[in-house]
């Protein structure tokens, strides 16, 4: 009798698995094909897989070095306002084997038009995934921690104040900004992630009126400008 309960209980639990798995896949499929219709509607590209590697391409931001397996997909690409801009959905793993787990993140990266000093801004609300640099760096401001330059920091936050709030984290390397927020904390496709990387880079690195009109496109080069804000 136990044998027979324990074959039904094991029967139910695969069957339960493998309707998991075929739920999951569709979800997949409709996402990728409603970003794929967004990105057509914003005039931009959409590839389902990675064409640029984003894993190594963005190495040096904290989101790609939190835990292990980094991976990226249904990826926007193109050009908003005159920027060149990428969205893409991201995860990484932390833990092992029983213990694994799956973080996902929805990211925007943009590109301003010189070097940016670096600052990374973690989100309170993301505060169990807060990289090392951040639990032990500079200072605090409202809803964010960070590490890095503090004139940016101050920038950022006055210009995008109301991002903590929606558990926006933000982080410059170079010349990219980067901004993200777990998935499953808003619903929808990117427009509203790049809306919020053009509202950050616009404000620390303004283009002039007639490139800003620039509406989306190829991701082609764009010609560059002289510097509107200095940081220290």
């Amino acid at each position: 009798m136990l044998h027979v309960v324990f074959m039904v209980l094991l029967i139910g639990v695969l069957i339960a698995t493998v309707v998991s798995f075929v739920v999951m896949g569709l979800l997949q499929i409709y996402r990728t094909r409603a970003l794929s219709r967004e990105a057509h509607e914003l005039g931009m590209q959409f590839s389902p897989d990675d064409p640029f590697d984003v894993p190594r391409r963005y190495a040096d931001f904290a989101l790609v070095q939190s835990g292990h397996s980094p991976r990226a997909d249904n990826v926007t690409h193109g050009r908003v306002e005159g920027r060149h801009v990428r969205a893409f959905d991201f995860r990484y793993e932390v833990g092992h084997g029983p213990r694994r787990v799956s973080r996902h993140y929805k990211v925007a990266v943009v590109e301003a038009k010189r070097e940016l000093p670096d600052v990374l801004m973690w989100n309170d609300q993301d505060a169990e995934s807060v990289p090392f640099q951040v639990r032990n760096g500079d200072a605090h401001l409202v809803g964010w921690a960070y590490c890095g330059n503090g004139e940016l920091a101050a920038a950022l936050k006055d210009a995008c104040g109301d991002l903590a709030d929606e558990g926006t984290s933000l982080q410059t390397c170079g010349s990219t900004l980067m901004v993200f927020a777990r998935a499953g904390r808003h619903g929808g496709g990117y427009a509203k992630r790049l809306g919020e990387a053009i509202r950050a880079i616009q404000a620390i690195d303004p283009l002039p009126d007639d490139r800003r009109q620039e509406g989306g496109g190829s991701d082609q080069a764009t010609e560059k400008t002289a510097p509107t804000l200095d940081f220290d």
